[in-house]
């Protein structure tokens, strides 16, 4: 009996070893190997060079809270040069040497690579019909204590449609430290950030108005809603009853915006349900209204 447990741990053991260094040869080439992790390193600007005093290059007391066959990626630091954010990339499913499901490990530390701690791990996630991404940190709220994220979506199986998660963002908890148990929706994809980041404004889905039908993440236009991003909290929301909104322009000198309102009617040719927004008669008017 003794014999066969210590092969039976002998032969974990290998097999623990065997599989993180496959992982650390996988995540060395994860650039070729996942598009949505080639394309956050192509879109998302490492913002460090706006504090100079800053080190691109995590330190040891930094790197080593993260798995070893996890790859230094990418760094963003708030507006107020007090606080970076560095991004290790990773593989947690392996089969057959190569990478099933990448993840993104975060740790968080002051400007002199002091107090790190670990903000948490962003795993791949499925939201609604064939679809999936994974949420990268994106950028700070202008008061440098939200970490806005933005969905990089993988391509969509049958059926997925043309969906996008858009945005989502991590709150400072109690201690005021970042902690992805914090992370919610912030704003879908066609969101416009406007007084200098401070707020966002968008258009989604409104249960006044016939919907799309899904799997396709088409949205009605139906509520506009804008936020602050410094809180998180709603500023203005616009909904009413078979009326759909399209933002026009936004003129953040005169803090007004120009939106275009649209009351839908339907009737005998065209009766109330879904997908019936392309048959209906309607009356557009503009509008300018104050941005909060």
């Amino acid at each position: 009996m003794k014999g066969c447990i210590r092969i039976s741990l002998q032969r974990q053991l290998y097999d623990i070893k065997n599989q993180v260094t496959a992982l650390a040869t996988v995540s060395k080439k994860w650039r070729r190997v996942n598009s949505s992790l080639r394309q956050y390193v192509n879109t998302v600007k490492s913002n460090i060079k706006q504090c100079p005093t800053i080190s691109i290059k995590p330190t040891k007391n930094i790197t080593q809270l993260i798995p070893s066959q996890y790859v230094y990626v990418k760094s963003l630091v708030n507006p107020q040069c007090n606080t970076v954010i560095r991004t290790f990339a990773g593989c947690s499913i392996l089969k057959n040497n190569r990478c099933n499901k990448w993840q993104l490990k975060l740790v968080a530390s002051d400007a002199n690579n002091q107090h790190p701690y670990i903000i948490g791990t962003l795993a791949p996630t499925s939201r609604t019909g064939n679809s999936g991404a994974i949420f990268v940190p994106y950028k700070f709220s202008p008061n440098g204590n939200n970490l806005i994220l933005k969905a990089m979506m993988e391509p969509a199986g049958a059926g997925g449609g043309s969906i996008n998660y858009g945005y989502d963002i991590i709150i400072q908890n109690s201690k005021q430290q970042l902690a992805t148990s914090t992370q919610h929706y912030l704003a879908p994809a066609n969101a416009h950030f406007y007084a200098n980041n401070t707020r966002v404004v968008y258009l989604e889905n409104s249960s006044l108005l016939p919907n799309y039908p899904q799997p396709g993440g088409g949205s009605n236009n139906g509520k506009l809603v804008i936020k602050n991003i410094n809180n998180d909290k709603v500023l203005l929301t616009k909904e009413r009853t078979d009326t759909s909104y399209a933002i026009k322009e936004i003129n953040s000198a005169d803090h007004t915006m120009t939106i275009t309102t649209t009351h839908h009617r339907f009737g005998g040719k065209c009766p109330r349900m879904e997908d019936s927004l392309g048959c209906s008669s309607r009356t557009t008017t503009e509008e300018k209204i104050t941005l909060p």
